[in-house]
């Protein structure tokens, strides 16, 4: 009999073989994002560039929404603090429905390369972290076989724990994604990482933070 999945439980994320099917991609124009509808920072206005965009399945609970997509301003050299969840300099957008036309997009600073995406089976990260409690597995190991782009689980923290907390009051939110320079180059500086959150108490479309540490 399967296990159920928990919030233990992450899915690697890796660049889709080809005729494969995909989970989302990273980077490239984004998909079902209508010209009024494009991401503008909060600090300086400038149109945002897109990160990428992932759709809900066994791998992703985005709480009813079907897909997110992710968008970050690289306009002023990142004196709008883009690496801030709070400041409005980057974006996670939820979409009830997945759309896949391309609409036109205001110019931005930077395109990325599209990557399609997909994901393997699931890990339980909790059955590792019994292997450091109970076998002697040393912590820094467990943590970098965890260093990667994943969906769920933990987050692999370069600084601390930046969990954001919920606006509701209600506790920290919950890791979506975790995202590395290893598939594309973003600038989030080298070896930078990424982290994607949700409010499990938050049903709006605005229900997702992202911040990113660098190396």
């Amino acid at each position: 009999m399967t296990q159920p999945l928990t919030a233990w439980h992450s899915f690697s994320l890796r660049k889709a073989a080809p005729d494969e099917p995909s989970i989302g991609a990273y980077g490239g124009h984004p998909r079902g994002i209508r010209p009024s509808e494009w991401p503008r920072c909060a600090v300086c206005g400038a149109p945002m560039c897109h990160m990428g965009q992932l759709d809900a399945g066994e791998w992703l609970d985005l709480g009813g929404y079907a897909r997110m997509s992710l968008f970050i301003c690289h306009a002023t050299g990142g004196r709008c603090e883009d690496w801030d969840p709070w400041k409005g300099a980057n974006r996670v957008i939820l979409h009830k429905e997945i759309d896949n036309s391309l609409y036109d997009g205001p110019p931005t600073v930077r395109v990325y390369r599209r990557v399609l995406l997909a994901v393997d089976p699931p890990l339980d990260e909790l059955a590792l972290m019994m292997r450091v409690k109970k076998d002697g597995l040393p912590m820094r190991d467990a943590l970098r076989s965890l260093r990667h782009d994943k969906l769920g689980g933990g987050a692999v923290w370069l600084h601390g724990d930046s969990t954001p907390k919920s606006v509701a009051g209600q506790g920290p939110m919950t890791l979506a994604l975790q995202l590395t320079t290893s598939l594309v180059r973003f600038d989030i500086t080298p070896k930078g990482m990424a982290y994607v959150f949700l409010d499990p108490h938050d049903r709006s479309p605005e229900a997702g933070r992202m911040l990113w540490q660098g190396s």
